[in-house]
């Protein structure tokens, strides 16, 4: 009667340890890491310019802002591009939207200063009359859950309405050294936690719809563009007269040397 007995109470340990794993695994902060694509510097000003391709290289998401983690399919679906130059990050967030209801909306991001920390910097673009196009862009760090306007705003931000549907830009740039308290400064080869948040009211970070996701800020390899083809041509005209030359003037030694050894013998 003991064997068995051990054998159920294990398999009990087993299904109770799995059943734990699954709930860590839902109430984890991020899950999926999202690479910025390296691409050419986007204008900050809430509209995407379509005819010169301004974000067309950029890794685009679809996923929802929600506060019930378990029920994400009921929150704003949104569009998130994220890109990166020699020198900044840069995210675009768009949805569809009624003006006359998010009058005064705010969206942004909050940043940890790694994967598992808690938040300390938050960058919002806050509405004060939508339909004017009246915004500002904000610069908070974050002290206990209080939202602190920041000494000096970092980085940059800009949105714009198109029919129902609305555009927010920011740019912040990838510092390598600061030793600014209030920013979290990004680093390249390092990876940090943000949470896409979104509000209707003015109000933070009560009433917020959000999403956690991991960014993992790239190293910039500089690539030189071709050379043009006329440039080529001379290039290669100029080192093929040189080795031309210096052919020449080994060949003239060699003979000079056999000449001067016939004489002495």
């Amino acid at each position: 009667m003991k064997r068995p007995t051990n054998k159920i109470l294990i398999f009990t340990i087993i299904i109770l340890i799995s059943l734990s794993s699954i709930t860590l695994i839902q109430n984890v902060k991020c899950s999926t890491t999202l690479i910025p694509t390296i691409g050419s510097t986007p204008t900050i000003d809430g509209v995407i310019d379509q005819q010169n391709n301004e974000w067309g290289g950029a890794n685009k998401n679809s996923l929802y802002l929600y506060q019930n983690l378990s029920l994400p399919e009921n929150g704003l679906p949104i569009d998130l591009w994220i890109m990166q130059d020699q020198t900044s990050l840069f995210i675009s967030i768009q949805f569809e939207l009624d003006p006359i209801e998010h009058d005064e909306e705010f969206v942004g991001f909050l940043i940890s200063e790694d994967e598992l920390g808690d938040y300390s910097d938050a960058r919002l673009i806050q509405f004060s009359n939508m339909s004017a196009g009246e915004f500002q862009y904000l610069d908070y760090y974050i002290n206990n859950s209080v939202f602190i306007l920041d000494d000096d705003s970092n980085g940059e931000g800009a949105a714009g309405l198109d029919g129902n549907k609305i555009t927010y830009e920011y740019g912040t740039p990838i510092e390598i050294n600061d030793e600014s308290a209030q920013d979290v400064w990004f680093q390249t080869q390092f990876t940090y936690n943000f949470s896409i948040i979104f509000g209707k009211t003015p109000s933070y970070p009560e009433g917020i719809l959000k999403n956690n996701i991991l960014i993992e800020i790239q190293y910039p390899i500089f690539t030189p563009p071709n050379p043009p083809i006329d440039k080529l041509i001379i290039n290669m005209i100029i080192f093929g007269v040189i080795g031309l030359v210096f052919i020449y003037y080994v060949n003239s030694i060699r003979k000079m040397r056999d000449k001067v050894k016939r004489l002495r013998s």
